[in-house]
C-alpha cells in the first residue's frame, strides 16, 4: 500500500502562534478575539479553551461564562503571517511544498519511496518534530497522509491535536465510510443539507452510488470529481476558482464613530483594495459600501461602471453613494469591489490616461519604500487605522502594512 500526499495542518494555528510568543500563557485557556470586546466572536481557541466547549465563532461573552479566567488576545496579524513564512521554510527544509493551501495548511507530494507507508510515516514524524525544533515548541501539528489531497485533507482533521493519519486507497472505505459527509472539503451546511434531503447521510453512501450519479445529485461537476477522488483516485487539484469579490472591511473605534472619520476610513479601505486590484491585473465593474450603525440599522448602497482599476475613478463613485445621516454613528464599514474581470493590465478605452499613470507611480514608490509613503490628503488622520488582516485564504506578504496592536 502507498500514499501520494501529505497535508501537514496547524493545530489552533492563531492561539498556539500567541502561547509560542509568550511563555505564560502555556498551558492556560487563550482565545483570539479582533476587538477586546464580550460582543464580539473567538477567532481561534486553545486546546485548553475548546475542552470547555468555545471554538470559532463562540461569542466572548459567552466563552467568559463557559471558562472562568479565559485569557483574551487580540489578533495580531503580523504575527502569525511571520511564522507563517517561518513554518513554510521550515516544512521546505524537510519536503517540498507543492501547494498552500491556507494560512494554516500546506500539501506536499510523495515521490518514488516516499510514497511506501513507511517512509511516508517516517517523512510526517521528521516534519513535525522539526518544525518544533526551529520554529517553536508550541507549533502543533495534524498530518494526513492519503492518495490525493482530499483524503489527506480529511485524514489531517480526525486526529487532534498533534495527530498523524495515513489512510491508503485500500483502506478508505473501512475508515471514513462511517464519518458523516460534512468532513468533505467543501460540504458545508447548505450543502449537508442538499444532500442530506436526497439520502445522502455518511461517506459510504456517497461511495455506493455511481460517479455519474453523484455528479447529478451534486448538481455540478464539482460531485463528480469528488466521487472520483473519494475511490481515491488522484486528480489534477482544483484549479483556483475565478475570484468573483474583492473586500475590506473595518471596526471603527469609538473616536471614529462619525460621518467624517468614517468616509476617510472608507475611503482607505477603497484605496487597498484599488492597489491590490492593480497588483493582481484585474478590475472591477461594481462598488458596494455597507455601514452598520451603533443603533443596528444598516446602510448599503452599490453601484456598477465599465470596468476600472483607477483610485481616483473609484474614489468618485464611492462619493457618489456615500449618503449618510450626520447625527448616526457608524461602528463598522466595509467595501465590496465585485464583478472581477482579469486580464486588463492594459488602459481600457475608459480609463483616464493620466489617472491611470498617476496611480502606477503611487503603486511603484509605495511598494519601493513602504505602504502610506504616498497617500491621498483627506486620509492623513486615519492612516494608523484599518490595516492589513488575515483570512485564511489570502495569506499577506511579510512586508504588509497590519493592523497595529
Amino acid at each position: 500500500m502507498t500514499v501520494k500526499w501529505m497535508l501537514f495542518d496547524l493545530n489552533s494555528y492563531f492561539a498556539s502562534c500567541e502561547q509560542q510568543e509568550n511563555p505564560s500563557l502555556r498551558g492556560k485557556p487563550v482565545v483570539v478575539i479582533p476587538t477586546l470586546t464580550d460582543s464580539t466572536s473567538v477567532i481561534a481557541a486553545s486546546y485548553e479553551a475548546k475542552k470547555f466547549g468555545i471554538k470559532t465563532g463562540t461569542n466572548v461573552g459567552e466563552a467568559k461564562k463557559m471558562c472562568p479566567g479565559l485569557i483574551l488576545k487580540q489578533a495580531s496579524h503580523k504575527l502569525y503571517t511571520d511564522y507563517h513564512h517561518r513554518i513554510i521554510k521550515a516544512v521546505g527544509e524537510i519536503i517540498p511544498v507543492e501547494k498552500v493551501l491556507s494560512i494554516d495548511e500546506v500539501a506536499c507530494k510523495l515521490i518514488g519511496r516516499e510514497q511506501s507507508i513507511e517512509a511516508a510515516e517516517q517523512i510526517a514524524k521528521k516534519l513535525k518534530a522539526h518544525v518544533k525544533r526551529t520554529v517553536g515548541s508550541e507549533i502543533n501539528s495534524s498530518i494526513g497522509l492519503g492518495p490525493n489531497i482530499l483524503i489527506a485533507k480529511i485524514a489531517s482533521d480526525m486526529q487532534k491535536p498533534d495527530g498523524l493519519v495515513i489512510i491508503p486507497k485500500e483502506k478508505i472505505l473501512e475508515k471514513l465510510g462511517p464519518l458523516p459527509i460534512e468532513v468533505i472539503s467543501g460540504v458545508g451546511s447548505q450543502m449537508k443539507h442538499k444532500l442530506n434531503l436526497k439520502g445522502y447521510f455518511i461517506v459510504s453512501d456517497l461511495l455506493k452510488v455511481s460517479e455519474q450519479e453523484l455528479k447529478k445529485q451534486w448538481g455540478s461537476i464539482i460531485g463528480l470529481r469528488i466521487a472520483r477522488e473519494l475511490n481515491g483516485e488522484d486528480l489534477s487539484w482544483r484549479p483556483k476558482t475565478a475570484q468573483k469579490s474583492l473586500s475590506h472591511q473595518h471596526v471603527l473605534p469609538p473616536d471614529l464613530r462619525n460621518f467624517d472619520s468614517s468616509y476617510k476610513i472608507v475611503l482607505k479601505l477603497l484605496m487597498k483594495a484599488a492597489f491590490r486590484l492593480r497588483e493582481e491585473k484585474i478590475k472591477t465593474k461594481s462598488l458596494a459600501v455597507y455601514v452598520k450603525f451603533l443603533d443596528g440599522t444598516r446602510y448599503e448602497k452599490i453601484v456598477s461602471f465599465q470596468e476600472s482599476n483607477e483610485t481616483y475613478f473609484l474614489a468618485n463613485k464611492l462619493k457618489d453613494i456615500w449618503h449618510l445621516h450626520k447625527n448616526k454613528k457608524p461602528i463598522k464599514v466595509a467595501i465590496v469591489l465585485g464583478n472581477l474581470t482579469e486580464g486588463f493590465d492594459q488602459l481600457s478605452f475608459f480609463d483616464n490616461p493620466e489617472k491611470a499613470r498617476l496611480d502606477q507611480a503611487l503603486d511603484s514608490i509605495n511598494s519601493r519604500f513602504g505602504k502610506n509613503t504616498l497617500f491621498l490628503a483627506n486620509t492623513a488622520e486615519v492612516l494608523s487605522h484599518a490595516k492589513t488582516k488575515i483570512s485564511f485564504n489570502h495569506i499577506p506578504k511579510s512586508d504588509d502594512e497590519f493592523e497595529d496592536l
